[in-house]
C-alpha cells in the first residue's frame, strides 16, 4: 500500500482506515502511536495538534474547506456516473454509486433514490421496477437490493432480439417451421406444432417491426415480429389462403417483410407490463385481428403428418394460449 499524506482527493475516513492498515502491517499497534503518525501525515495548514482521538481528527478534517471541495468533486463524479444496461458487471456500478453517496455525504434517501433513477431511461425495466417499489425502499441497502433484483429479473424478460420458443399450452407442442411447403394455399413454408423441441426449426427471433426498440424488453400490447431461426423467414397469418385441414386461415413463413403482431396476456393481473420467460400469452395479428391457434387436427404432406397451426377469428379460447420461453442455449 502506497502511503499518502491527507489531501482533498480522499475521504477522511477512508484515508484514516488506510493509515491504520499501514500501521498494523508495520507493527505500529498502539492507538497513541497511530494517532501521532496520523497527525504527521496531515499538512500543517490543517491544525490537528490538539486532537487526542481519531474522532477528533476526523471532526477537524470534515470541517475543513478541503473536505467541502472534496464532496463537491464526488457529487460531480456521481452526476456523470453511467449505467450501461449491456454491462453484466452491474455490481461494480452499484458499488461505485454507494461509495459516491457515502463520500459525498448524501444521506437523504429521497435524494439517493432520485439520483439512482436518473441513471436509467424512463422506459427501461430498471426504472419501472425501482420506481414501482419506492415505498418499500427504506434505506440505501434496500435501494441496492431492489436494483439487484431489477437486474436479475430483467434477465428473465423477453427482449427484442431474444431467441425464444413458443409451446402450445394445451397440446404441449412447439411452434415450428421448416423447408417443407404447403401443397395448397400459399405454397410457402409450413408452420406446425411439433411434439419435441426441434432446434433450430422451433426457435424464433423476436423482432421490432418499427426498428425503434433495440434490445429493450417487450411489453404487453407492443408489436412484435417472429423470424424462424432455421428458415430465416417471417411468421404470418394469411388473409388469403386457408389451412389444409380445417379451412381456417393459413399460418406460414415467408420472405415478406415483417408482419406485426400484438402480444396480449390471458393473465388477470392488469399490473403486468413486461413479458417474462415462461409466461402464457396469445398472439393476435395486427391487421386482420386473427389469433394464432392450434389444436389436435393433423394435416399430411408427403406422408408426413403435422399438427395444424392456424389463425382464427372471434374470442380467445384455451387453444390460443402459448408458453413463451427464452432459449437459454442461444
Amino acid at each position: 500500500m502506497e502511503l499518502v499524506k491527507y489531501d482533498e482527493k480522499i475521504h477522511p475516513e477512508v484515508w484514516l482506515n488506510n493509515i491504520k492498515i499501514f500501521c498494523y502491517k508495520n507493527q505500529i499497534t498502539k492507538d497513541k502511536d497511530i494517532l501521532e503518525f496520523c497527525k504527521s501525515m496531515i499538512h500543517p495548514s490543517i491544525n490537528v495538534s490538539k486532537a487526542n482521538t481519531f474522532e477528533e481528527i476526523l471532526n477537524i478534517l470534515k470541517t475543513d474547506t478541503l473536505f467541502t471541495l472534496f464532496k463537491y468533486s464526488v457529487k460531480e463524479k456521481l452526476q456523470v456516473l453511467k449505467f450501461d444496461p449491456e454491462d453484466e458487471n452491474h455490481t461494480q456500478f452499484i458499488n461505485i454509486f454507494r461509495e459516491y453517496c457515502y463520500e459525498a455525504e448524501i444521506n437523504d434517501l429521497k435524494e439517493q433514490k432520485r439520483l439512482l433513477l436518473k441513471k436509467f431511461s424512463k422506459d427501461s425495466f430498471h426504472y419501472y421496477f425501482i420506481n414501482n417499489n419506492l415505498e418499500k425502499i427504506k434505506s440505501l441497502n434496500d435501494l441496492i437490493i431492489y436494483f439487484n433484483q431489477s437486474v436479475l429479473r430483467k434477465r428473465k424478460l423477453i427482449h427484442f432480439g431474444s431467441c425464444i420458443t413458443l409451446r402450445h399450452d394445451s397440446t404441449r407442442r412447439y411452434l415450428t417451421s421448416c423447408d417443407v411447403r404447403y401443397i395448397t394455399g400459399s405454397t410457402n413454408n409450413i408452420v406446425y406444432a411439433n411434439q419435441t423441441l426441434f432446434d433450430p426449426n422451433s426457435l424464433w427471433i423476436v423482432l421490432d417491426p418499427d426498428q425503434k426498440n433495440g434490445g429493450n424488453p417487450v411489453t404487453y400490447g407492443s408489436k412484435i415480429c417472429l423470424k424462424n431461426e432455421a428458415t430465416d423467414k417471417n411468421l404470418i397469418i394469411s388473409n388469403e389462403s386457408k389451412s389444409p385441414s380445417t379451412g381456417n386461415w393459413e399460418v406460414n413463413c415467408t420472405d415478406a417483410y415483417y408482419n406485426p403482431y400484438f402480444i396480449n396476456s390471458d393473465s388477470s393481473d392488469n399490473n403486468k407490463i413486461f413479458i417474462k420467460s415462461k409466461e402464457i400469452i396469445n398472439l393476435r395479428d395486427e391487421v386482420d385481428n386473427f389469433i394464432l391457434h392450434s389444436h389436435a387436427f393433423p394435416f399430411t404432406i408427403d406422408n408426413e403428418t403435422y399438427q395444424e397451426v392456424v389463425g382464427h377469428e372471434g374470442r380467445i379460447d384455451l387453444n390460443d394460449m402459448w408458453c413463451i420461453e427464452l432459449y437459454e442455449s442461444k
